[in-house]
């Protein structure tokens, strides 16, 4: 491992996963200072350790309000070029924007591709992330990009019972189910999921699914509102599951989302630290040790 010091954005979401990915590196950590103006603008400045620096690994999670987030990283990443930092990291556990990843209807913003364009002119000469929505709009970074994986790490943290099955709420997570039922060492598959691109609204179609009898865990991505985990959930509750367990990288949890998966049967939810969640109370598993093991 060449030397990085690990610098948080200053956050507490930022400065916890800092903290661990520096223990797990034994590495330096330290921390900027940040501050907001009575006018809302964003203050940064860059502790003068970290410029002695011939690597550093900047953690600023995309947490809301994701705006100033996104800023704030900016900041951070341009200050540090601007002072001749000759490698910026950046490990941006919750990656801001990236579900707009393509045109769903004409002339749309691809916020993704801005975000990613953002990050790697601002400094930034490799980056590391938690999930990214879809890992091939990596490529809009121009650089060394990775989304990491957290499912087969969060599997050793989770309670299952016999006869557990892992679905997909959707075909687009397919993935990420059969990810983490590998090493779960269970089948899994995905519900037909519809979502109306004017409305948002999501419904599912009909498809052949047996959960009958089954401990059932739901694995995605985001819950932002929750409303897909909560419809996937009554559906599969309805077909005979015994339980249905959510596991997600990002738990914003906002809109009442927990209220609405508490409500849907969801008997308990796994989420990564990578997002402070608005509301409710799941269980957060530290998968900073994951980004540490890629950089070592």
């Amino acid at each position: 491992m060449r030397g990085c010091v690990v610098l948080s954005g200053g956050d507490d979401v930022s400065d916890s996963f800092a903290r661990s990915m520096a223990n797990m590196l034994s590495s330096p950590y330290l921390a900027i200072t940040r501050k907001i103006f009575p006018d809302g603008e964003s203050y940064v400045r860059i502790p003068s350790q970290a410029l002695e620096a011939d690597r550093i690994c900047v953690v600023k999670t995309l947490d809301r309000p994701q705006d100033k987030s996104f800023l704030e990283l900016l900041l951070i990443l341009d200050t540090l070029s601007s002072k001749g930092v000759k490698e910026i990291v950046a490990v941006v556990p919750y990656l801001a924007y990236a579900r707009q990843d393509r045109e769903f209807l004409e002339n749309e913003a691809v916020s993704v591709r801005t975000v990613l364009r953002a990050i790697r002119g601002a400094g930034a000469s490799a980056l590391y992330a938690i999930e990214v929505h879809k890992e091939e709009s990596l490529r809009y970074f121009g650089g060394p990009a990775k989304s990491v994986s957290p499912f087969e790490y969060m599997a050793d943290f989770i309670d299952i019972g016999e006869n557990t099955v892992v679905i997909a709420p959707d075909l687009g997570a397919r993935d990420r189910a059969r990810r983490l039922a590998s090493k779960l060492g269970v089948d899994y598959d995905y519900l037909v999921k519809v979502r109306d691109r004017i409305t948002g609204e999501v419904s599912y179609k009909p498809k052949e699914l047996n959960v009958e009898g089954s401990h059932v865990v739901l694995v995605d991505d985001i819950i932002s509102t929750g409303g897909t985990v909560a419809k996937a959930s009554r559906i599969l509750l309805e077909r005979g599951a015994r339980t249905v367990t959510v596991v997600v990288a990002h738990a914003l949890l906002v809109d009442g989302a927990w209220r609405k998966l508490r409500d849907a049967g969801v008997s308990r939810v796994y989420a990564a630290n990578t997002v402070k969640p608005a509301e409710g109370d799941p269980v957060i598993i530290d998968v900073a040790p994951l980004v540490a093991r890629e950089l070592a």
